[in-house]
């Protein structure tokens, strides 16, 4: 997803935005992306029979035993049912 911080940037004789103001905008944009991502998410069904359901299942080549616990954990949400 791509979000705008200074849309008019490119517009000659328009006023000039601040550091403050672009920093401002970004951090309603990262506000905005996680609405989006929760709504996206919550539209998931639990129990999927689609082919992307699984896509991941080969995706991990590292050993498991090379993965550190740390790793394991940050990626448990995403990947843990094809960790152990």
């Amino acid at each position: 997803m791509a979000m705008v911080t200074d849309y008019d940037c490119w517009r000659a004789g328009h006023d000039d935005v601040t550091v403050d103001q672009i920093v401002a905008v970004m951090h309603q944009n990262a506000a905005n992306a996680a609405k989006v991502l929760r709504a996206a998410v919550a539209g998931v069904p639990k129990e999927r029979m689609c082919a992307c359901a699984t896509a991941m299942k080969f995706a991990i080549l590292t050993s498991r035993d090379a993965i550190p616990a740390a790793t394991r954990k940050k990626l448990e949400p995403i990947v843990g049912k094809y960790l152990s």
